[in-house]
């Protein structure tokens, strides 16, 4: 059941974060600072919150947390299209991140629990499932925002969550077990870890750009509609989700660990630079590559969390590192969503390419000591 549910959240994220921008941009007239506010908030809901979230399930079932958080989210999707100045927008979505991040959180807690024994095939089958999710999400969010409207898809949204609480009985029950707060920071601070989330850290300084610039890119740059957006990022998250079902099911174990991370590495970064240039047909193929880098990238994450910490402590210790990807996110989020609105949205794609090719040096002189 948890590669269902983790598809269903990425339909969720996927058909409102990337075309959310949009709305707020035609419809209700947010500045660029703005909308960069609004996810760079979203983001700092999630920082509160993951590590009290981690510990919780640690210590209790993790399908109670993961029914809060659909109520949650149901009532916020519903609420929100009725708010249209910001400030009060910023309260309910600040709402919605976190109801959506306690989803999240606790079906990623749920998997680590599980403890498999082939972790690179199950987790390439969690991940591909998420990348259906977001694929299908794309292509829904913009045929739904093109045929209606957004504040109907939103409702239809929560209806759909709401929807989702009945197949939650099917969910793993983990076992609780209580461990002092102490011993999460002395797993963590720890040569490996520190690196491993220090790299990680910068790699998602490009989530934020996403969220805040990419599909106003593609609207002002590329031309397209919301359909358009939607075919567009619909084909990267499907090789995303290809590239960690194959590497997970065939490939896993074949490369060193710097012969990998270099490769997903010059993919993601070169994709992100490369896709900035017209034609449509040239964007899309390196937005494919750059999908390949992060497929990578996901399946380096989730198997180097489930290789470092302790299966007691992985709640707590997971939703330290998934903390630190948050950061990158809203450090992103703050830095290039005024940054896109002044310079170009083309921008915050080019310069955070960068600085993933730039840890490339990087990788190679944490892996080697």
């Amino acid at each position: 059941m948890l590669p269902f549910f983790i598809g269903a959240y990425s339909v969720i994220s996927s058909s409102i974060y990337f075309f959310l921008p949009l709305y707020l941009k035609d419809s209700l007239n947010f500045s660029g600072a703005q909308i960069g506010l609004l996810y760079g908030v979203l983001s700092l809901n999630a920082i509160l919150v993951s590590f009290p979230v981690g510990v919780t399930a640690d210590r209790y079932p993790a399908r109670v947390l993961t029914r809060m958080g659909l109520l949650a989210t149901a009532f916020c999707l519903w609420v929100l299209p009725g708010v249209s100045r910001f400030w009060p927008f910023l309260l309910v979505f600040w709402g919605f991140g976190l109801s959506l991040q306690l989803f999240r959180q606790s079906l990623d807690i749920l998997l680590f629990k599980e403890t498999p024994e082939d972790l690179f095939r199950v987790f390439g089958r969690y991940n591909a499932w998420r990348m259906v999710g977001m694929m299908c999400g794309a292509l829904v969010g913009g045929v739904l925002y093109y045929s209606l409207d957004f504040p109907l898809t939103l409702k239809l949204l929560a209806l759909g969550v709401l929807a989702l609480l009945l197949p939650t009985s099917r969910l793993p029950r983990s076992l609780g077990v209580r461990t002092p707060l102490w011993q999460y920071g002395r797993d963590f601070f720890t040569s490996p870890v520190l690196f491993f989330a220090a790299w990680l850290f910068l790699f998602t300084l490009h989530w934020g750009a996403e969220v805040t610039c990419l599909g106003l890119f593609l609207e002002n740059n590329l031309h397209l509609t919301a359909r358009g957006i939607g075919a567009y990022m619909a084909g990267e998250f499907a090789m995303v989700g290809l590239t960690a079902y194959l590497y997970g099911r065939f490939a896993a174990g074949r490369l060193n660990p710097l012969a990998f991370l270099a490769l997903a590495l010059l993919l993601s970064g070169t994709g992100n630079i490369l896709m900035t240039s017209p034609p449509l047909s040239w964007s899309f193929l390196w937005r494919a590559i750059h999908g390949c880098g992060d497929g990578l990238i996901l399946m380096e994450s989730y198997t180097t969390i489930a290789r470092l910490f302790h299966v007691d402590r992985i709640g707590g210790n997971s939703s330290l590192i998934s903390l630190v990807t948050t950061l990158g996110t809203f450090a992103g989020s703050l830095i290039f969503g005024p940054l896109g609105a002044h310079y170009g949205y083309a921008w915050p794609l080019i310069i955070t390419g960068g600085i993933s090719l730039a840890l490339l040096p990087v990788a190679y002189l944490g892996l080697k000591k």
